[in-house]
């Protein structure tokens, strides 16, 4: 298994892996930056929906104790 991070310690547990299981070493240095890429992208892609949704928070004038509540539908 494959690790999902975009750190450099999980690219080289990657390729170790994808050489283990016979991958041709330029194989696996791609397929673990695919896998970090790919890691990168979606970290990107929620920090810019908490941003969205924190900004959508303050225009609403809640704290962040109130928008958790709205949230959870206690309110």
């Amino acid at each position: 298994m494959l690790i999902k991070s975009k750190s450099p310690a999980a690219v080289g547990e990657n390729i170790k892996t994808e050489e283990a299981a016979g991958k041709p070493p330029r194989q696996a240095l791609a397929i673990a930056l695919s896998v970090q890429d790919k890691a990168k992208a979606r970290k990107n892609v929620l920090e810019a929906a908490y941003k969205k949704h924190m900004k959508s928070s303050e225009e609403k004038g809640e704290t962040k104790k109130e928008s958790k509540k709205t949230e959870m539908g206690e309110m």
